[in-house]
């Protein structure tokens, strides 16, 4: 079996060719390299006049960043998590599904077989497909279940800061018609998902666990959540966290002793 042969694998990334020369050209660093006690100094200097930094940051030609016109609306890529699939003789029948756009079934089968059930009391994604595919569960019933269970206990619904329950089961709708019909986008259709509030979510108010309001003026998704929106998982709601993320607990997430005070 070849390494290279992209049928082995679950998102197996596309070969992309690059550019022949970079588009645009990097001046030449002029800064003085400093050590040992002047580093010291000057990081000291650093925090307390604001202008240190400033002029280190424009000597540094970080500003240039901001004018390569090809970086805007440039998709950022991330590590692609590749999954090893088991060998299959039905090469015909995975690239037909391939092109028509939807995971083949064979794939998902073969990535849930290869892991066990969670011997924890927390389900693995791995479970939710062996319960999808053998419809004993389906993601709406899942949801349903999920939101009942936060809605009725104290601590999971302080956990959550914003959910759109008719946002949430829409998309649990779709999934469970996906998997009636065999067509799972991806091993994670149906696996319920939640985000922390540091990420942007369309629809969702965004405050880093603070009182402040940082929502997107646009109105947009972040990147990571919009691949897993794609992939078929379910994002039932915005995580609370710790003020501006500066901390180690929600002690002092001041949105979370609003909400329990409310």
């Amino acid at each position: 079996m070849s390494t290279s042969d992209p049928q082995r694998f679950y998102n197996y990334p596309k070969p992309q060719e690059a550019p022949g020369t970079p588009p645009y050209s990097s001046p030449p660093a002029n800064n003085p390299v400093v050590r040992g006690l002047p580093l010291s100094l000057l990081g000291s200097l650093s925090t307390r006049l604001s202008i240190i930094p400033s002029f280190l940051y424009t000597s540094t030609n970080f500003p240039l960043l901001r004018t390569i016109k090809d970086l805007e609306d440039y998709e950022p890529r991330y590590d692609p998590t590749v999954v090893k699939l088991p060998s299959s003789s039905n090469d015909s029948a995975i690239s037909r599904e391939r092109s028509e756009g939807s995971t083949p079934a064979s794939e998902i089968k073969g990535i849930s077989d290869q892991h066990s059930a969670s011997s924890t009391r927390y389900h693995s994604s791995t479970f939710y497909i062996q319960q999808y595919r053998s419809q004993r569960l389906t993601p709406t019933k899942v949801i349903e279940g999920l939101l009942a269970q936060i809605s009725a206990n104290k601590e999971h619904s302080t956990a959550f800061l914003q959910i759109i329950p008719e946002k949430v089961i829409a998309a649990a709708e779709a999934s469970t018609t996906r998997w009636r019909t065999g067509n799972p986008l991806s091993p994670l259709d149906g696996v319920p998902v939640a985000i922390k509030d540091e990420l942007d979510l369309d629809g969702y108010e965004k405050s880093l666990g603070s009182p402040s309001d940082f929502t997107r003026k646009d109105g947009g998704t972040s990147w990571c959540i919009r691949k897993l929106e794609d992939a078929g998982a379910i994002v039932v709601g915005k995580l609370n966290m710790h003020e501006l993320g500066l901390g180690t607990s929600v002690i002092f997430s001041l949105q979370a002793l609003y909400l329990c005070s409310r």
